[in-house]
């Protein structure tokens, strides 16, 4: 079973009403439905925003609904000239960008138990580039999908200054709020993980104004890709 996250409404209700419900539960003042999409089973949540609800969220999904995998979709903002609105970024490492313990010998992001980057699982990753292939192929006007670290902090990016500063340091091409929080409790429990977003907004003083508008349409660009990735992965599991 995968647990597929997303923090706002907006980012799962696509897989809410596309999926069979059979059940919902509320913890810790989350709602969590299980169901089936394409008769594979699945359990969505909506974790809200920010690191502590991702990270309870993920934790929820482990330890009450025993899932095998989990899936963070949402948005992100680009650190980079070459992603675009609307482009799709699959994570190989995450970090968590604001944790700072450099007054004790630490490099930025690095904390002792996790370490600084951790990475996706790479056999998700690798079936989320087979499902972009399988769903997009040649297509002219395709999404551009690139593999690449997304940094995670409490802080939505909007500063030209912290945008260079966050890309140098991390080398990182997107940042959003929860894909690291979400890869720290997968590694702790040693559950595979992936975190996948669609390009909303270029981190400037604009960000705010193009997040609200990729809200509306953005989900759209991964909807397909996750449900080929379900097949993939269900199959992966069953050979």
């Amino acid at each position: 079973m995968i647990g597929l996250m997303g923090a706002l409404e907006e980012e799962i209700d696509l897989f809410r009403s596309y999926a069979e419900i059979e059940k919902e539960y509320r913890f810790a003042g989350m709602d969590f439905y299980r169901g089936t999409i394409d008769e594979e089973p699945v359990v969505i949540v909506q974790c809200g925003v920010g690191k502590v609800n991702a990270a309870i969220s993920t934790q929820i999904l482990i330890d009450r609904f025993d899932v095998d995998s989990v899936l963070l979709t949402g948005l992100a903002g680009s650190l980079v000239p070459y992603l675009q609105q609307g482009d799709i970024v699959a994570a190989n490492y995450l970090v968590q960008h604001d944790v700072d313990l450099t007054a004790f010998g630490r490099r930025p992001g690095e904390l002792p138990s996790v370490g600084r980057m951790i990475e996706t699982d790479p056999g998700m990753l690798k079936r989320m580039n087979d499902a972009y292939d399988a769903v997009y192929g040649e297509q002219p006007n395709r999404p551009q999908l690139v593999v690449g670290t997304i940094i995670s902090g409490d802080k939505f990016v909007s500063e030209k200054k912290m945008i260079a500063s966050l890309q140098r340091e991390f080398g990182a091409v997107g940042t959003e709020m929860e894909g690291a929080a979400v890869a720290h409790v997968c590694q702790l429990n040693t559950v595979p993980f992936l975190v996948i977003c669609t390009i909303s907004d270029d981190s400037s003083s604009h960000a705010t104004g193009q997040f609200k508008v990729s809200l509306e349409n953005a989900p759209i660009n991964v909807f397909a890709m996750i449900r080929h990735f379900i097949g993939i992965e269900n199959l992966q599991t069953v050979g």
